[in-house]
């Protein structure tokens, strides 16, 4: 899971120092922990350009020309 630190913190089980507005990625259970703190740590950052960027462009038909 990928998430954008909004306010700096401490992580309790590594004791790294996140800084405002650093990219961190985290297994979904440690995501989900930062995401229900009331502290409002962390946001997640969307997945959709992986999906855009993961689709096949698509190809264009052509017809054939009459022999």
């Amino acid at each position: 899971m990928k998430l954008k630190v909004v306010s700096e913190f401490h992580d309790k089980y590594t004791d790294q120092l996140y800084k405002i507005g650093e990219e961190i990625e985290v297994d979904e259970a440690r995501g989900n922990e930062l995401l229900s703190s009331s502290f409002s740590l962390v946001e997640p950052i969307e997945e959709e350009q992986k999906e855009k960027d993961t689709e096949k462009p698509k190809k264009k038909r052509t017809k054939k020309a009459k022999e």
